[in-house]
């Protein structure tokens, strides 16, 4: 099961299991995962979580920015919507979220080939 490793300035803050579903960040209480931090906006960012389009049993995380003041950046690129993989990390104000899925790990060499 994927998971998202919350850290702040290279410090750890918690682990995040991810399932089916989605998961709002953001500052107001109704946010599913609430970050009390000024440089984030009240709904910031969306995590979706779907079953993989390519690979049966495994799922895709995707994460889209919901419009926040500060943006959404992931390994350092400001991104709309973007599927993260093993390893990436999305930026949230001074948060980082790491995408950690032990299924997909040897898949970033990994070439799909799609039928026509």
């Amino acid at each position: 099961m994927p998971k998202l490793v919350h850290s702040r300035e290279g410090r750890f803050l918690e682990d995040i299991p991810l399932s089916e579903g989605s998961w709002l960040i953001g500052r107001r209480p109704e946010c599913d995962i609430r970050v009390d931090d000024e440089t984030i906006s009240g709904k910031h960012a969306k995590i979706t979580v779907v079953p993989s389009a390519y690979m049966e049993g495994l799922l895709d995380v995707h994460i889209e920015d919901q419009g926040s003041t500060n943006g959404t950046t992931v390994n350092g690129k400001v991104i709309k919507r973007h599927m993260l993989k093993h390893g990436e990390v999305a930026k949230i104000g001074s948060h980082e979220f790491a995408l950690v899925d032990e299924a997909t790990r040897g898949f970033e060499t990994t070439t799909v080939v799609l039928p026509d």
